[in-house]
């Protein structure tokens, strides 16, 4: 019996694998545009097949724009994948301002300008 304890302590020590940050699910932290990419794909796969609620949307976009890096993270690409997540939450139902991130004022859904 202690030898099984001691083994479930060994295993739960184990480093994550690598790229294990990436996950959707895991939250982890972001450093490139590329894990990004990967990060947002994520997203808009599970909102495509409908696996995620349009809130956990919101949470991973909330996560993502609230990166330190992600003035620099933020690419064409990735921003157009950010852009099609957002209107897709907004295409559920959700009642949601647009960032200023991701859209220019003159594009706000309430055609009010700063």
């Amino acid at each position: 019996m202690a030898q099984e304890n001691t083994k479930t302590k060994k295993e739960s020590k184990k480093a994550p694998a690598k790229g294990a940050g990436t996950e959707v699910d895991a939250f982890g932290t972001i450093s490139t545009k590329e894990e990004l990419k990967t990060f947002l794909l994520g997203v808009r796969d599970r909102m495509t097949d409908q696996s995620a609620a349009a809130i956990y949307a919101v949470s991973a976009i909330n996560f993502a724009l609230n990166l330190p890096a992600i003035y620099t993270l933020l690419d064409n690409e990735n921003k157009e994948i950010a852009r099609d997540i957002w209107l897709r939450i907004k295409q559920s139902g959700m009642q949601l301002r647009n960032p200023p991130l991701l859209f220019q004022p003159e594009e706000d859904s309430l055609g009010t300008t700063p």
